[in-house]
């Protein structure tokens, strides 16, 4: 690669910068829509594709336009004017929040317009500036390693101040200093982009407000997602990105989600309890009882609990009851608490005759369609794992499993304030006959299949119909703008349908790496500098034989072996992103035929059309395996076209 020169038309500084605030802003704008959304993965797609489809858009645009030298290309203009769309992009995102009620689920259309509103600016001027670059005369190869090349500094950047707690809007601050660098040039053009940088640190507190209709104090930015105490007198409520995590006005669900367990096995020496939400609290009744407790995020943690992944948490004796705290699985973070390759290291845990136990907040009179197959599905599950399966329903819903057997006895061995004067009393036979009917459906929470997917599409369905057909049509947009920007040439097809076979790929990772360690609201920057990464080393490449067959083969197998492994460890989903990238960026450089700029703007649309339809139809459907068996289908016969034209 080239030295970067220190002049305001290097493309290469500019290319570089670009790429830095780029990635920086990403990985920002995810972290800022997961808790505007509520922490819904089935935006994730949504999120990613809406930022590659107006990138492509923009980079289709700048190579179908007469290029200019790159020596008469001025780069001021262009920094200052990502400076201050990604600015405005951060406000626009966090008033997204304010036409809706606290909790209130944000419709598939509104998500779309927030994203719309904030990113497309940002995006399509990046897209611009790359493919005026990539259609300049200048050695295209090397460019597309710079740009990668910032993208990994990007990132990188950003993992390092999150791990120093530094709040979104500073960190978009500090990767726009070196386009504000190229801006001096210009006095106006750098005091206007000074201002927005300042405006967004000055206005940081203020615009945070608007996510949440209650006055917020401080923010905590936690591995999992934004946290937020709310203090009202005496009563205390934390929100994970805009949803209840614990409150100590959950009084009376809580007594029943310890004592009503506890009742089947009041002499129990030993307990765990996963995610603390009061639990140990009303433990602390039991004189005899150790308890251990575990919490996967610090910000939540209290002195004493183990900081350890659940999932691979292996104690030296067993317990005689589990309790988890994880709450209606709502997003893959909780969600990954109920699957049952989870029941399964649970019951390892276990005694002979231990429990395992959690209470969920269903509806007591009527359940909708989403939840009663959400409720199902749970009870199968259970049932897959363990011998008897029983569920007391009073505030919320209380399931135990257990390979021993289980009573229908209440009797409640210490004193509470609600549960044996009030839920216990008001229990009835029917109530809980219908609670402990065999499951009407055989569905199985797994990892490869995530039930908050499938049921959230299901939910959305229902509640959003209008909102889910004009989402539909944007689906259709993206898929002919890619066939009307497409080059219309073998290289144009291969690296298009690779662009969406890296789509569905990326999302499916990230959702599997969601699924297992909940949290992708602080390591998608690590997991973006994986792929950026090997994009950088793929520009090395010469040459990529088979590319298309190696990319669906490369999807296929390491997506299947993320799936076999119980627990994949954290560095596998690093490098196996980095290899997807190598593969990718080196099909790209090493097509001679094609200019880069075209093939740029086919990959990120590609990888648009993948991402908007894998998490939001693919994977909640079908599953993750079926998906990427079909991306080996797929890129095989590309490649069987291309060799016999």
């Amino acid at each position: 690669m080239p030295c970067i020169s220190r002049s305001s038309s290097s493309p290469a500084l500019l290319i570089f910068s670009a790429g830095v605030f780029s990635a920086a802003v990403q990985s920002v704008y995810f972290r800022e829509c997961l808790s505007v959304f509520s922490g819904n993965e089935i935006s994730i797609g949504m999120i990613l594709s809406v930022w590659l489809a107006c990138t492509g858009l923009g980079t289709a645009l700048a190579a179908r336009a007469r290029a200019e030298k790159t020596r008469s290309f001025n780069a001021r203009t262009p920094a200052a004017l990502l400076i201050i769309a990604a600015i405005a992009g951060m406000f626009l995102v966090r008033a997204g929040r304010l036409p809706l009620l606290q909790g209130q689920t944000v419709s598939p259309l509104a998500m779309l317009g927030i994203l719309m509103a904030s990113e497309a600016p940002v995006t399509v001027i990046n897209g611009y500036v790359l493919g005026r670059l990539f259609s300049s005369g200048q050695n295209s190869r090397q460019l597309y390693g710079w740009e990668n090349s910032g993208g990994v500094a990007g990132a990188l950047c950003v993992y390092a101040c999150i791990l120093l707690f530094v709040h979104n809007s500073f960190i978009v601050v500090f990767a726009a200093l070196p386009l504000l660098w190229l801006c001096l040039g210009s006095p106006w053009q750098f005091a206007v982009a000074a201002a927005a940088l300042v405006a967004l640190w000055a206005l940081d507190g203020p615009s945070i407000q608007w996510k949440y209709n209650v006055p917020v104090n401080r923010i905590l930015y936690g591995h999992e997602g934004e946290i937020v105490p709310v203090v009202s007198g005496k009563d205390t409520t934390f929100l994970q990105n805009g949803v209840v995590y614990k409150s100590n006005l959950q009084k009376p669900a809580l007594e029943q989600a310890v004592h009503i367990p506890m009742a089947q096995r009041p002499s129990e020496k030993q307990a765990l309890v996963i995610l603390d939400r009061g639990h140990c609290a009303e433990l602390a009744k039991y004189s005899s009882l150790a308890v251990t407790d575990i919490e996967t995020e610090p910000k939540l943690a209290r002195k004493g609990s183990l900081l350890v992944s659940p999932e691979t948490f292996l104690p030296a004796e067993k317990f005689g009851i589990v309790f988890i705290g994880a709450g209606v699985p709502r997003s893959a973070v909780e969600n990954r608490f109920y699957t049952e390759s989870f029941f399964r290291h649970v019951k390892s845990l276990l005694a002979d005759s231990g429990i395992v136990t959690f209470t969920l907040a269903f509806s007591e009179n009527y359940m909708s369609p989403p939840e009663k197959k959400m409720y199902d599905a749970l009870h199968a599950t259970l049932g897959a794992v363990f011998k008897n399966v029983l569920v007391f329903p009073g505030e919320g819903y209380t399931f135990m499993a257990s390979d021993a057997s289980l009573a229908k006895t209440w009797k409640v061995p210490v004193g509470t304030e609600y549960l044996s004067s009030t839920i216990i009393p008001g229990l009835s036979e029917e109530r809980l006959a219908e609670a402990n009917k065999k499951p009407s459906n055989e569905l199985i929470n797994t990892k490869d299949r995530p039930l908050t997917l499938f049921l959230g599409l299901q939910t959305w369905l229902e509640l959003f119909k209008n909102s889910v057909v004009l989402l539909a049509v944007f689906l259709f947009v993206v898929c002919a703008a890619v066939i009307w920007f497409l080059p219309k040439t073998r290289e144009g097809l291969s690296v298009a349908t690779s662009g969406l076979a890296i789509g569905l790929y990326s999302v499916s990772l990230l959702l599997m790496y969601q699924a297992t360690y909940g949290a992708l609201y602080s390591r998608v920057s690590l997991l973006l500098v994986a792929l950026t990464a090997g994009f950088a080393l793929g520009a090395l490449v010469k040459k990529l034989p088979f590319s298309d067959s190696a990319i669906g083969l490369y999807c296929a197998g390491s997506l299947a072996l993320l799936w076999a492994i119980p627990c994949p460890p954290a560095f596998l989903f690093y490098l196996l992103h980095a290899g997807m990238g190598v593969l990718g960026g080196g099909q790209i450089v090493s097509r001679q035929s094609t200019g880069i700029g075209p093939l740029y703007a086919a990959d990120v649309f590609g990888g648009a059309m993948g991402m908007a339809l894998c998490s939001t139809v693919l994977v909640p459907l079908f599953g993750i395996l079926p998906v990427a068996m079909g991306i080996c289908v797929m890129k095989v016969i590309v490649e069987i076209v291309n060799v016999r034209n």
